[in-house]
């Protein structure tokens, strides 16, 4: 592939973008202004679109960043099999259980 058939292929990019609106306080507002001025960024879009191509290499930089406990997404997706494990301990009321099992049938998670 040419550099001009790879320029092309940015400039494409560029012209399908959707819009996306976000609301801020003007305190993260001016610290992004001033990250845009002191790293050359052209606008807070491209500060914004450099944000997530770093996430998405790193995503572990997350981790990092949130201000609430990092809670990953169960791995184990069958109600079945939780409930199972929720019922090998024994320590929870048959009510508990109940309730339990009727949450995770609710939730778009499990599988039923």
């Amino acid at each position: 592939m040419t550099i001009i058939d790879k320029l092309w292929q940015s400039l494409l990019k560029y012209l399908y973008m959707s819009t996306v609106n976000i609301s801020l306080p003007q305190e993260q507002i001016s610290l992004i202004d001033k990250m845009i001025s002191r790293y050359g960024f052209a606008s807070r879009s491209e500060f914004f679109r450099s944000l997530l191509r770093l996430v998405s290499r790193k995503p572990e930089v997350i981790e990092q960043t949130v201000d609430f406990p990092f809670i990953p997404t169960p791995p184990n997706q069958s109600v079945k099999e939780v409930m199972a494990d929720f019922r090998k301990t024994k320590k929870y009321s048959k009510a508990f259980l109940k309730d339990l099992e009727s949450g995770l049938k609710n939730s778009d998670y499990f599988i039923k």
